[in-house]
């Protein structure tokens, strides 16, 4: 990833004033709402992941 656009990079923050505040809109933590949707995404993932491995065992004991 490109160090200017890292969200790790401090200085990648923009230093105008008016606007700081729809900077740190975007980049703040998600909201616990959006953080129970990524977690259910997740849980998914894993769960067809599983699926996907048992598929592949089942079919290599075969």
């Amino acid at each position: 990833m490109n160090e200017d656009t890292s969200r790790h990079n401090r200085a990648a923050a923009p230093g105008t004033g008016a606007n700081d505040h729809s900077w740190e809109r975007e980049h703040r933590h998600p909201t616990p709402a959006q953080a129970r949707g990524i977690l259910q995404r997740r849980r998914d993932a894993e769960a067809k992941l599983e699926q996907h491995q048992q598929e592949a065992r089942r079919r290599a004991a075969e």
